[in-house]
């Protein structure tokens, strides 16, 4: 059996089956090792794992004869992600992505870093590379540093934050799969959109905050004491750094009469 976190350990196991993945992927992070061993040894057990398909049955088996399961599934920032394992001590996820034909995300950044491997089908990939230095508001300028194709059990890798912008596009004319392993995440709460054509750059949030974010920013749009006291109360309160961001947005936007961003494009 290979043993997560040796990397002069060559010997493989004769069946990778989920569990056994996660096992080995939550030891060779309790070795503390730095993110490029994690990152090395991270995509050779997922390679290993791309190569069963029995554990990704039997799982899709259950998530649909058992709608209580399948329900336990939270909504997040893609429609398209399948939860199939979430750490309890929060130190790594395991997420399949279900692409349609011709589908493809908004390009994005990351809260942590991500081992990412081509499941069922070819997908591209395209990274970006950050020009500018994220002091101006809602400006980004980006240049494609790679393109490329993930064929089945090959692997990509992103970085958090600016160091992990990219795209994936499904350009076969069949469903694609893929299996994405993130870290521990460094930034909560939101994800980045990128709009190149646009040199511009959007906060998202998945569902449940989404709707928290568009009560704020509709108080920023009405010109009414109560608004901005009712801001001003919010604020006062605690909550996370995102979430008191969009409030001091909505009375930024109160005060100086203008309206706040309301709109929120769709990931797929």
């Amino acid at each position: 059996m290979r043993t997560a976190g040796n990397p002069t350990t060559t010997e493989v196991s004769p069946i990778m089956n989920l569990t056994e993945f996660n096992s080995l992927f939550h030891s060779l992070l309790e070795a503390e090792h730095d993110t490029p061993t994690i990152l090395r040894e991270g995509r050779l057990l997922l390679t290993e794992l791309l190569g069963r398909r029995e554990w990704f049955a039997e799982h899709i088996n259950r998530l649909l004869t058992d709608r209580a399961l399948l329900a336990e599934q939270k909504p997040s920032l893609w429609p398209n992600e399948i939860t199939l394992h979430r750490h309890p001590d929060g130190s790594f996820q395991m997420l399949a992505y279900i692409w349609e034909p011709g589908s493809m995300d908004t390009i994005h950044d990351h809260g942590a870093w991500g081992i990412i491997g081509a499941y069922l089908n070819k997908i591209r990939e395209r990274k970006y590379r950050r020009l500018d230095d994220g002091t101006v508001e809602g400006y980004a300028e980006l240049e494609e540093s790679a393109d490329r194709i993930l064929m089945p059990r090959e692997i990509s890798v992103v970085r958090p934050l600016d160091d992990g912008i990219h795209q994936m596009e499904n350009i076969t004319d069949t469903v694609a799969v893929t299996i994405n392993v993130y870290g521990r995440t460094v930034r909560k709460g939101y994800s980045q959109y990128f709009y190149p054509e646009k040199k511009a750059v959007q906060r998202v949030y998945p569902p449940r905050t989404y709707k928290e974010v568009l009560l704020l920013r509709s108080l920023g749009t009405i010109r009414e004491p109560w608004a901005e006291e009712i801001l001003a109360n919010a604020s006062r309160n605690s909550m996370p750094d995102y979430i008191r961001r969009e409030c001091d947005l909505a009375l930024s936007a109160v005060n100086n009469g203008r309206e706040a961003p309301i709109r929120q494009e769709p990931p797929l």
